[in-house]
């Protein structure tokens, strides 16, 4: 079910939910255009930062690459892989956004060893 949001209250948006929002403009090898993302952050810190959310995008195609998410396997109506290696801010009150669903929890696990894994380095230094 599409919900739209009251973009000016930045407490609508929680960690685990799936929205479409665009993510151009882009650069390179960034996953672009109007597509479902996962939300990271949480409502205080959208609040604090004015409505900056942060995600990764959501890709209609799938890949056995360790830095992907797929989302076949669940009872969603978002399919296709969480690319959590493409962790991008941008401003909800610039964008339109939709909510399309909550993602599960077991989802949010995966995505947070990727991250991990990925950002371990940087964060032992």
């Amino acid at each position: 079910m599409k919900i739209n949001m009251d973009k000016s209250n930045y407490n609508n948006l929680e960690c685990g939910d799936i929205i479409k929002i665009s993510f151009s403009p882009d650069r390179g090898h960034e996953q672009r255009g109007y597509r479902p993302g996962l939300v990271i952050s949480d409502p205080i810190t959208q609040k604090e930062l004015n409505g900056i959310v942060t995600l990764v995008p959501i890709t209609n195609s799938t890949s056995t690459f360790f830095t992907r998410v797929n989302l076949d396997e669940y009872n969603l109506q978002t399919k296709g892989d969480i690319l959590v290696d493409q962790i991008k801010a941008l401003d909800l009150s610039e964008r339109d956004y939709i909510f399309i669903e909550k993602a599960p929890p077991e989802v949010l696990v995966k995505c947070n060893i990727i991250f991990n894994a990925i950002y371990e380095k940087i964060l032992s230094v």
